[in-house]
């Protein structure tokens, strides 16, 4: 049985969307982030998650629905990551079985679409990140400041990618904003990582009632 209701999975009454009908603007911030999450040597994170209208005019779902491999610190707040010959590759499995012989996709997961991002409690497959500003963080830091994501292994050297096997380590994505050195200068500064985080706020539809009053984040954020 299929829901043939857009009403209820696909309202499109967040801000972004009154911004695309030309009902209202971004503020100051939330063009900025914008920008940022378009830009290809910034956020880049439109390559993904798509942000304009389709060529018919239809409204963006923030998601090309592809597979990508992120190279998300293991949480070991997990029951299941207590065994730590135990990982969660996606679409190679263990869960997932028919693709298990086909190692170019272990690692990788579904984009998911950024609609409504900031109403999680939880981020990534794993729920590692339970903050937006801390998700756009990784994102722009994951290569330049490895120690500050993934754990330090009994050799006390800091092992990147610490919940996928070594062997996959080659599928994890190093398109920007990934691919600095470590040591080396992030994407995104704070200042634009709060942009951005500004920005992704604009994507929350109007009945989502527990949505956190991005005014008051930002206000909470700009306290010492």
């Amino acid at each position: 049985m299929f829901q043939q209701s857009p009403q209820d999975f696909y309202p499109f009454t967040s801000k972004y969307d009154a911004v695309l009908r030309g009902e209202t603007k971004l503020d100051a911030a939330e063009a900025r982030g914008l920008a940022l999450f378009n830009a290809e040597d910034k956020g880049n994170c439109a390559s993904c998650h798509i942000s304009e209208r389709t060529p018919d005019g239809a409204f963006p779902l923030f998601s090309d629905f592809g597979q990508i491999a992120l190279g998300v610190p293991r949480n070991r707040k997990l029951a299941a990551n207590a065994d730590p010959d135990y990982h969660d590759m996606g679409v190679c499995g263990p869960i997932r079985t028919d693709m298990k012989d086909h190692p170019e996709y272990c690692g990788l997961f579904r984009t998911p679409s950024l609609r409504n991002v900031a109403v999680r409690q939880s981020f990534f497959h794993n729920g590692v990140f339970h903050s937006l500003e801390e998700v756009i963080r990784f994102y722009a830091q994951r290569d330049t400041a490895p120690r500050r994501w993934y754990a330090r292994g009994k050799d006390g050297q800091v092992h990147p990618y610490d919940d996928l096997p070594a062997q996959y380590h080659a599928n994890v994505n190093t398109d920007p904003p990934f691919g600095q050195k470590p040591g080396g200068k992030p994407a995104l500064s704070e200042a634009e990582i709060r942009d951005v985080a500004a920005f992704l706020r604009t994507l929350t539809d109007a009945d989502q009632h527990n949505a956190p009053d991005p005014a008051a984040l930002r206000t909470a954020a700009r306290q010492p």
